[in-house]
């Protein structure tokens, strides 16, 4: 019953996404999506900053390239150009995969789950959300350009 439950939700959520961000091109639109993407990155930032931090200073080279990735996107989603949002766009899908190695390599095998593991997990869970969120921040800058295009 859950699982159905969980389904016909899920349809009814991706249909009402998909209606409203995918097919039809509004600046009001792209600005809630790009705000989305910055507040995820940032709720990331927040969340990963302290064991980043202390896996950079022992020398990560994979939690140096997660922090300058999580930087730039901000950065560049804070710009608020196309392609500033196409790049921010980039660097947040290439960082869900480097926290998953990351966080592969730090956790390997089996482990009890602690306080400290937590926020990684949320990040990661944050990071997918939001590639679907600058997928359809793509979506409605190529929109846009259809729409320039035909005037």
């Amino acid at each position: 019953m859950e699982t159905a439950l969980f389904w016909i939700l899920w349809g009814l959520i991706s249909f009402w996404a998909l209606k409203t961000f995918y097919y039809s091109f509004s600046k009001r639109n792209l600005e809630k999506l790009r705000i989305a993407a910055f507040g995820i990155d940032l709720s990331v930032f927040v969340l990963t900053f302290i064991q980043i931090f202390v896996l950079i200073r022992e020398g990560n080279f994979i939690a140096l390239l997660f922090f300058l990735l999580l930087i730039i996107s901000i950065i560049l989603f804070a710009i608020n150009t196309p392609q500033s949002l196409k790049l921010g766009a980039s660097a947040m899908i290439a960082n869900t995969f480097i926290l998953f190695l990351l966080m592969t390599k730090l956790r390997p095998g089996t482990f009890i789950l602690t306080r400290f593991d937590i926020g990684p997990i949320i990040a990661v869970m944050l990071l997918l959300m939001g590639d679907v969120v600058v997928l359809l921040l793509w979506q409605q800058l190529q929109l846009k350009e259809r729409k320039r295009r035909k005037k």
